[in-house]
Order: C-alpha cells, then sequence, then structure tokens
C-alpha cells in the first residue's frame, strides 16, 4: 500500500475509523450556497439530492472505501440537514431585516382575495387582520418544519445513490 487513500480490494476496513466530519461539512456547504439560489427549490430541492450524493462520494473518494447504502443515507441526510440550517439561516436573517410591512401588503391582499375565491371568508377576516410580525413566526416555523422533511428524505437519497455509485475499494464495516 503505497498511499494512506489506497486500499487493498481483501483489507478489512473499520467504518468508525474513517472520519466523517469533513465529508459532511463540504456537502452541508455544497447544499447550502446551492440553497441559497432560488431555482433550486423550482427543481424540488434538487440541492439536497447534490448535498447527500456530494457527501457520499466524498466520502467514498477520501478512504478509498465502499460501505453500504445505510451509511450512505446517514451521511446524506445529515449533510443536506446541516446545509438547509445554513440557507434557511441566511433567509431567516433577511426575512426580519429585509422584509417590511410595504412588502407584506401585496402578498396579504393576494392571500384574502383566494381565500375568499375559496369561500372562506373566517379564515380570510383572521388573514386580514394578521400583521408582519404575527405572520413571520408562522412562516420561520413552516419553512423549518418542511425543510427538515425535505432535506432528510431528499439528502437520505443522494446518499443512497452516492454510496451505490462510488464503489472505492474494500467494504467497510
Amino acid at each position: 500500500m503505497s498511499d494512506l487513500n489506497e486500499r487493498e480490494e481483501d483489507e478489512i476496513v473499520d467504518l468508525d475509523s474513517c472520519a466523517k466530519k469533513k465529508s459532511i461539512f463540504i456537502a452541508a456547504a455544497v447544499t447550502a450556497v446551492l440553497g441559497l439560489v432560488g431555482y433550486s427549490y423550482m427543481l424540488l430541492g434538487i440541492h439536497f439530492v447534490i448535498g447527500g450524493f456530494a457527501a457520499a462520494g466524498h466520502f467514498a473518494k477520501r478512504h478509498s472505501i465502499s460501505f453500504s447504502s445505510m451509511i450512505g443515507a446517514k451521511l446524506g441526510a445529515l449533510s443536506a440537514f446541516l446545509g438547509m440550517l445554513v440557507s434557511f439561516t441566511v433567509f431567516a436573517i433577511v426575512f426580519y431585516t429585509g422584509f417590511t410591512e410595504e412588502d407584506f401588503e401585496p402578498l396579504r391582499e393576494q392571500i384574502l382575495q383566494t381565500l375568499y375565491e375559496d369561500g372562506q371568508p373566517d379564515a380570510a377576516e383572521y388573514a386580514e387582520n394578521m400583521t408582519l410580525e404575527q405572520v413571520r413566526p408562522l412562516i420561520l416555523g413552516a419553512m423549518i418544519t418542511v425543510g427538515s422533511v425535505v432535506s432528510l428524505l431528499l439528502g437520505a437519497l443522494g446518499g443512497v445513490i452516492g454510496a451505490a455509485m462510488f464503489k472505492r475499494g474494500p467494504e467497510a464495516k
């Protein structure tokens, strides 16, 4: 074995001896940067899949190992979740500092129109009295809840795909 990353095919690799943090943080950074691009959400959160894929690929390449799809799913889910937290923190800062009551008014009018058209006058009356300060925590809570579930699922999917595609050496156990 000439290089630390090169392993013999019949070598037994202890998975616990392979550091995962660097792969997770690099993939989380990729996920966060792509998450700041609005088009990634229009493409059904593809950045979460890419982040999970990147975590599994980097981990396999760095340690020259193959690993199960379950390990890939864990790496992918964790990296996508961390990336989601970073990008949503940036969104929250912008939302609290750069989104004013004047910006909220056209959105409120659109919501009211939709509620009245759908035959929900009680909900429309309730929405009419809501201020931006009351709505902000609801929007952020919904973003974090949906973002957590979606990032974990799509990140795990990306990790499974990455684990299947990046077979680099002996199976780590």
